[in-house]
């Protein structure tokens, strides 16, 4: 059956790896019949495209895709793989494909944006229509802002402008269609940069841009530890959504304690991947009918509080590399290099940060309680850089993504919008007796005995007074700096 250029639209798929609540895909199934591609992105000369994958991420794309591509091809539906420019890839499959339409869901990095722009501009002045969706966030960017300023800079006052806000039904998984003819799929193959899941090298433990310290460590670490924590995909996804309840009954009190199973729903890897939409989430969280109104709401104010990172990095473009308080670019911070090893490795002699280090690396994620202790310690006892921890989460962590990883960091780090106060450093010690008593966390995650543990690396109490110092010599500096007018 031949396909005329009226009814074929191109679905470019990103970080949105599902059929259901899918606004691209539900759009083009209306207008006629689907053709859908992913892209392993290359960043062009200008930096522009999205950050590239670290490898815990790129191996859940990889598993995940192969789920997208088998529920695509139940719809009917061909699923393509390129690597190399998007920009080229889209271009020439739209032109080659004889396709009307192109669509995608929208991102909000700045290098994704203007990549994303470019690619737009380049079609419609090809003639093809261009169509970008909502998807990957309850509330547009550009729509929330105080009547002083051009965005939200504290949380608070943004989770009160927009938590009531209508977000609209959960779509539907579209309807099937017929087979595209083989000869449209063969004139799709001969474009170069397409190619089979497998070629894509998501699994080779190369090239990991930042964070490339992990896969050096271990090249294929997530093959031998964490694929036995996760089962990546939609499928798996939607179940772990129907047990949402189970998963977080009585969150309002364990949502700190990491030892506790519903201490957290683990969701956070199929949002990043896009296996699950917020809007779905939010949806199952406002009907499960079993939870209690304090958890529903403290479970949903952890999705805003995701809305929020996506709302600064929107406004903050280079959130991943520069403070978003100017002047700790003058901070004083140190250059470790053996400190930083003892923190990656989960040595450091403070059995939380240990644990929690272990837990990391075994398991490609780690408790959110657990994320701030271990960045605390780096930030302000070991008083390295935040982006070196930024960056080995980001090779490290399954849900790493960017905008939730830098910005939390630069909120532990004390840089960041609505940032903790500088002087709240987490004492690994006492957060341990608060939050894990019985060593329960510790007794699953830590690689080593007590009686075999490493010496403490540093002392709690001078490095904590070491990093106040250090922060007073900031503001200083940066006193001194305003007052002479120095740029």
């Amino acid at each position: 059956m031949s396909t005329s250029r009226e009814d074929l639209t191109l679905v470019w798929f990103r970080d949105d790896l599902r059929v259901a609540d899918h606004e691209a895909l539900t759009a083009a199934r209306a207008d006629g019949r689907v053709i859908a591609v992913w892209i392993r992105e290359t960043r062009d000369e200008e930096g522009l495209g999205p950050r590239p994958l670290g490898g815990a991420c790129r191996w859940w794309a990889h598993e995940s895709l192969t789920v997208l591509h088998e529920e695509l091809a139940d719809l009917g539906i061909p699923l393509l793989f390129a690597a190399g420019r998007a920009e080229a890839i889209i271009v020439q499959l739209a032109s080659s494909l004889g396709v009307t339409a192109v669509r995608w869901t929208r991102r909000y990095a700045s290098a994704s944006r203007a990549l994303d722009g470019q690619i737009k501009t380049v079609l419609s002045d090809q003639g093809f229509a261009v169509h970008s969706h909502t998807g990957s966030l309850l509330v547009e960017p550009w729509t929330a802002a105080p009547q002083s300023s051009d965005h939200y800079k504290v949380f608070t006052p943004f989770w009160k402008a927009v938590a009531g806000r209508d977000v609209g039904d959960v779509l539907p998984k579209p309807h099937g269609q017929s087979p595209l003819s083989q000869t449209l799929l063969s004139r799709a193959r001969e474009c170069p940069a397409v190619m089979e899941l497998d070629g894509l090298g998501l699994l080779d433990g190369t090239e990991t841009g930042a964070g490339e310290a992990a896969a050096a460590s271990g090249p294929r670490w997530w093959q031998d530890t964490i694929a036995g924590h996760w089962s990546p995909g939609l499928r798996a996804a939607a179940d772990q959504l129907d047990d949402l309840s189970a998963s977080i009954d009585g969150y309002t009190t364990s949502k700190d304690v990491p030892s506790d199973a519903a201490s957290t729903s683990r969701l956070s890897p199929r949002l990043r991947h896009g296996e699950l939409s917020p809007r779905q989430l939010l949806q199952a969280a406002r009907t499960t009918s079993s939870l209690t109104q304090d958890d529903r709401a403290a479970w949903i104010r952890q999705l805003y509080w995701r809305e929020f990172s996506w709302h600064l990095t929107y406004h903050y473009p280079q959130i991943d590399s520069a403070p978003i308080r100017p002047e700790f670019q003058n901070f004083p911070y140190e250059d470790d290099d053996d400190a930083l090893s003892h923190w990656r490795s989960g040595t450091t002699g403070y059995p939380l940060i240990d644990a929690g280090m272990a837990q990391l690396w075994q398991t490609g994620w780690m408790h959110n309680r657990i994320r701030m202790v271990t960045a605390s310690f780096l930030t302000k006892n070991l008083l390295q850089h935040w982006w070196h921890g930024e960056q080995w989460f980001w090779d490290t962590l399954v849900d790493a993504d960017e905008a939730n990883n830098p910005v939390s960091w630069q909120w532990v780090a004390g840089s960041g919008a609505d940032a903790a106060p500088y002087f709240r450093v987490f004492n690994p010690e006492r957060q341990r007796e608060r939050f894990d008593p019985d060593d329960a966390y510790i007794d699953d995650w830590l690689p080593y005995t007590s009686e075999a543990a490493p010496p403490p690396l540093v002392d709690l109490r001078q490095s904590r007074q070491a990093a106040l110092s250090a922060y007073d010599h900031m503001k200083n500096r940066s006193t001194t700096r305003d007052n002479s007018g120095g740029s």
